[in-house]
């Protein structure tokens, strides 16, 4: 799942939010590094991703962008995946969605003490242009798959990516909402192990 996903499976609590935010740029053991109830954030970054990555209505919604996009087909998953959470009603209204994506900047924005430049650059720039609050809108998440697909070419063609969404949308949404509830399940039980049953609700 991408950013928005991992937002909200921080289960409002701020200091795994801060951690789960930055699972992507913290490798190995360095998550040892940084303070203790920022720990657990990372580590259910990670949970999260390989229940995703070994989810079948994942491998599923994968299939749909392969063969065009052999190595690729997961990260654009995620990311529209995304887009798929941000029209939920189940978790999302329009304004609801809106006081959520600036809760979670401002949680990030007091955590930038945390962050190197390489962090400090990221969270600033999808802060400035609300990334998180337009996966909700067509033309926000093409521009994500735009900027994902120039800053990393091997990834291939966004347009490409962007029809075969359009094309494959109804099943792509059907396979997202089998898939969802279960993960928030899973890592709401893995919060809770995580952090001894502090701070999941």
């Amino acid at each position: 799942m991408n950013y928005l996903a991992h937002a909200l499976l921080s289960f409002d609590d701020a200091d795994i939010l801060t951690g789960n935010m930055l699972g992507d740029f913290v490798k190995g053991k360095n998550y040892l590094k940084l303070p203790l109830p920022i720990q657990p954030g990372i580590l259910l970054h990670r949970y999260i991703d390989r229940c995703t990555d070994d989810h079948p209505l994942v491998h599923e919604a994968m299939a749909v962008f392969k063969p065009t996009f052999l190595l690729s087909a997961g990260v654009f998953v995620d990311i529209f995946f995304d887009h798929f959470l941000a029209k939920d009603p189940r978790y999302f209204t329009d304004n609801s969605l809106l006081i959520f994506t600036q809760c979670t900047y401002a949680t990030l924005k007091q955590s930038s003490y945390l962050f190197d430049e390489k962090m400090s650059m990221f969270f600033s720039y999808m802060a400035q242009h609300n990334w998180l609050y337009h996966y909700s809108e067509m033309e926000g998440i093409e521009k994500s798959v735009r900027g994902i697909c120039k800053r990393y070419p091997r990834l291939g063609d966004a347009d490409e990516a962007i029809r075969i969404f359009k094309n494959n949308f109804d099943k792509l949404n059907g396979l997202y909402a089998a898939f969802f509830p279960e993960l928030r399940d899973r890592s709401q039980q893995k919060m809770i192990e995580l952090t001894g049953g502090q701070g999941a609700s």
